[in-house]
C-alpha cells in the first residue's frame, strides 16, 4: 500500500469516527450549555490523545512544533477547536440527528474550496468528479429527511463547517509536524479555556454519567479524527482530504437510522452507492505529470530508502548514520534539511512538496 492509499484509509477512518460523534452529541445536547459540552468533548480528545501517546510513546521520528507554528496553531485551536465546537453543539440542540448530520457536507466544500482558491491546491477532473458524487449523495439523501429545520440551527452548523474548513487547510500546513502534539496542544488549547469560562459563568454542565459518555465521545470522535485526519492531510492534500471525509456525514446519518430510529427515506441506498462510487473513482485516481520542485529547507519524518519511494531525500548524513537504502525497512527520522531543485514525474497529491501550479 503506497502513502496515498495509506492517506485515504486513514481519512476514512477519520471519517467515520467524526460521523458517529454527531449523532451521539445531539442526544446529549439537553445535558448541559454549549460551552460546556464543547469543552468536555475536547478534554475527552486529550485524554485519548494522551493514552495514546502513552502506549505509542514519543516519536523521534516526527518533527516536533516549532516556534513560527505557534501562530497557526492558535488560529487553528480557537477556530477549528472552540467557535466551530461550540456552533455545532448549539445547532445540534436546534435539529434532529439525521439532517444535522447530512448539513456537515457543508465542510467538504469549504475545505475544498479554500483548498483550490486560496491553497491552490490541483484536483483532478477524476478527483471533481469522485467529489460530485459523494456531495451529491449527500444532497439526495437530504432531500427526503430535512423537514422542518429551524434556519438558526442550519446557519449554526454551517458555520460550524466554514471554521473546520479553514481549521483543515492551516492544519495541512502543520501536518508535517507530530500529528499527536499538533492534536493534543490543540485539544488542550481548546477545553481548558472553555470549561474555565464555563465554570466562571455558571454554566449548565452535564450529570457524571453523561460527562463520562461526552468524554469518550470526544476521545475516539475527536482525538482519534483530528489524529487521522492530520496523517491524511499530510499525504493527499486538503482538497482530496475534504472528499474523503466527506463520507462523515454519510455515517452519521446512517448511524441515526440504525441506532437512533431516525426515519431515513427511501433514497438511502442511491446515496449510499453515489458516495461509494465516489469513494472508489478517488482511490484509482493517479496525478502524475512532469513538474518542478525547486529549493526547499524544512524539516518533517523522512526516509532514504527506495522502499518508500519517495525521490526527494537524496542527502546526505555524516558517516552514512541514516543510510537505510540497503536495509529491509526504511529508518523514518526528523531533522531539517534541504531539498535539490529537480524536475521529473511521479504520482503525487497536493503536499507539502507539490504545491505547484498546472
Amino acid at each position: 500500500m503506497n502513502r496515498q492509499h495509506q492517506g485515504l484509509l486513514r481519512g476514512l477512518l477519520a471519517a467515520v469516527t467524526f460521523g458517529l460523534s454527531a449523532p451521539l452529541i445531539s442526544t446529549l445536547t439537553p445535558s448541559g450549555s454549549p460551552l460546556s459540552i464543547a469543552g468536555l468533548l475536547y478534554g475527552g480528545s486529550a485524554l485519548g490523545l494522551l493514552a495514546a501517546r502513552s502506549v505509542l510513546g514519543k516519536s523521534n521520528q516526527e518533527s516536533s512544533v516549532k516556534r513560527q507554528d505557534l501562530g497557526m496553531l492558535a488560529m487553528l485551536t480557537l477556530i477549528g477547536g472552540i467557535a466551530a465546537p461550540i456552533c455545532l453543539v448549539s445547532g445540534l440542540a436546534l435539529l434532529s440527528a439525521g439532517p444535522a448530520s447530512l448539513l456537515l457536507n457543508l465542510e467538504a466544500i469549504f475545505t475544498m474550496g479554500i483548498a483550490i482558491v486560496v491553497g491552490r491546491e490541483h484536483l483532478s477532473g477524476k478527483g471533481i468528479t469522485a467529489a460530485v458524487l459523494i456531495l451529491a449523495g449527500a444532497v439526495i439523501i437530504g432531500g427526503g429527511t430535512t423537514t422542518g429545520p429551524t434556519l438558526y440551527g442550519a446557519v449554526l452548523i454551517a458555520l460550524a463547517c466554514l471554521g473546520w474548513g479553514i481549521d483543515n487547510n492551516i492544519s495541512q500546513r502543520l501536518s508535517i509536524r507530530d500529528p499527536i502534539q499538533v492534536a493534543l496542544l490543540k485539544s488542550v488549547g481548546a477545553a481548558v479555556p472553555m470549561l474555565i469560562v464555563a465554570g466562571m459563568a455558571g454554566a449548565r454542565f452535564p450529570t457524571p454519567i453523561e460527562t463520562a459518555l461526552l468524554l469518550v465521545i470526544g476521545g475516539i470522535g475527536y482525538g482519534l479524527s483530528i489524529w487521522l485526519d492530520l496523517l491524511a492531510l499530510r499525504e493527499l492534500g486538503a482538497a482530496r482530504e475534504s472528499v474523503i471525509f466527506a463520507t462523515a456525514p454519510f455515517v452519521g446519518a446512517g448511524f441515526s437510522v440504525v441506532v437512533l430510529k431516525e426515519t431515513m427515506g427511501s433514497n438511502l441506498l442511491a446515496a449510499a452507492a453515489l458516495m461509494f462510487g465516489g469513494i472508489v473513482l478517488l482511490l484509482q485516481e493517479d496525478h502524475a505529470h512532469w513538474h518542478r520542485h525547486s529549493e526547499q529547507w524544512h524539516e518533517h519524518k523522512h526516509c532514504h530508502s527506495p522502499i518508500d519511494q519517495d525521490p526527494h531525500h537524496a542527502h546526505e548524513h555524516p558517516n552514512g548514520e541514516t543510510d537505510d537504502t540497503k536495509q529491509d525497512q526504511p529508518l523514518w527520522h526528523s531533522h531539517t534539511h534541504k531539498h535539490e531543485p529537480i524536475t521529473h514525474a511521479h504520482p503525487h497529491a497536493s503536499d507539502e512538496h507539490h504545491r505547484h501550479q498546472h
